[in-house]
């Protein structure tokens, strides 16, 4: 797997979810986006703080269709996979 500067999991932002990085913007947001459609540049008028190159570099995990657990685990910072994956754990219960 490959490391994402384009993402950042931190225990105290958004209860360690990922996301882009200088934001508390949630990569499941960007997910549930694509999922029903909306394209890159509609995705970012919605949300101005996140850059081309943080959305393009998530579609591309999209694509190869990473799941959050995995997206996770390509950031480096406090609790990065720790704290997403009790996040999931506590969601799948």
């Amino acid at each position: 797997m490959r490391q994402c500067q384009s993402i950042t999991v931190h225990p105290e932002i958004q209860d360690g979810a990922p996301v882009f990085s200088g934001t508390r913007i949630r990569v499941e947001t960007f997910y549930d986006f694509m999922r029903i459609g909306v394209s890159v540049n509609e995705f970012l008028d919605e949300f101005p703080s996140i850059t081309r190159d943080q959305a393009l570099d998530v579609y591309d995990l999209v694509k190869s269709q990473y799941t959050l657990d995995q997206i996770a685990s390509l950031v480096e910072g406090p609790g990065a996979a720790s704290a997403s994956s009790s996040r999931m754990h506590a969601l799948n219960r």
